[in-house]
């Protein structure tokens, strides 16, 4: 009887080991797939960022060059700020109320504008480089591709600089690119005198047609070519062909 107590006993604890075993196997099967359920989701939610196909390669630019002189102080289209301005407040308490504005028997006065009628050549010489913003020329000097815009007038150094028409100085400078610059207001019409040798007036200064307001020298951007004035005209904020105002 007593063996046979002690084998029972022993199977019984042979029994609660085996359901420990198989219980602690199962917890460990649903952990790891928790872990992998868990990994799945959280994998799922936040996936690896990958380029984004709208993204563009930056390229060098190409040799072209604009070659169009900036004049300080001189007229330029409007710009347009690429900020919204903030809509006006529609709150009863900002808004004043509105007076009618008192009736005035004066007629406003016109504003005049004088308009030359007719132009004269800088200086006696024949056209060797012509206008050209479309079509860009290659530049012996830059050794580049670039828009021409303005006149080259053939003339010796020192030839003197004659203002186009009656009108008023509004920069003389020195540019590193068109060296002496004179920039003159003829009405609507801005003559810009490049490539001088001396400047004999000063922004403010008025002068006359045929008045001398330099001579020739020497355009750095242009200096392989032979002697010339490099002459441009500006209207309405944009470069011209200048013999246009000469027909």
């Amino acid at each position: 009887m007593t063996n046979n107590h002690y084998q029972k006993n022993h199977s019984s604890g042979g029994a609660s080991k085996g359901f420990y075993i198989a219980l602690g196997v199962c917890l460990i099967a649903i952990s790891v797939a928790a872990w992998t359920t868990y990994d799945s989701v959280i994998n799922y939610a936040t996936p690896e960022e990958e380029p984004s196909s709208s993204q563009t390669t930056a390229y060098p630019a190409n040799e072209a060059v604009s070659g169009v002189l900036e004049v300080p102080g001189s007229s330029s289209p409007g710009t347009t700020s690429s900020t919204p301005s903030a809509p006006p407040s529609t709150s009863p308490s900002s808004q004043a109320p509105q007076s009618k504005a008192p009736v005035s028997s004066e007629e406003p006065a016109v504003k005049t504008t004088t308009v030359p009628l007719s132009f004269s050549y800088p200086v006696d010489g024949t056209v060797v480089q012509k206008f050209s913003i479309d079509n860009l020329i290659y530049s012996k000097t830059m050794k580049d591709w670039r828009a021409h815009a303005g006149v080259d007038f053939a003339a010796e150094l020192g030839t003197e600089v004659k203002a186009i028409a009656d009108g008023t100085v509004k920069n003389a400078y020195h540019d590193d690119l068109f060296g002496n610059v004179v920039y003159i207001e003829h009405g609507e019409t801005g003559g810009c005198y490049c490539g001088l040798e001396t400047m004999d007036v000063k922004a403010g200064d008025t002068v006359k047609a045929g008045q001398k307001i330099g001579t020739v020298g020497t355009t750095p951007c242009e200096s392989a070519d032979d002697p010339h004035l490099h002459f441009a005209v500006k209207k309405s904020g944009k470069w011209i062909d200048p013999l246009t105002i000469f027909e």
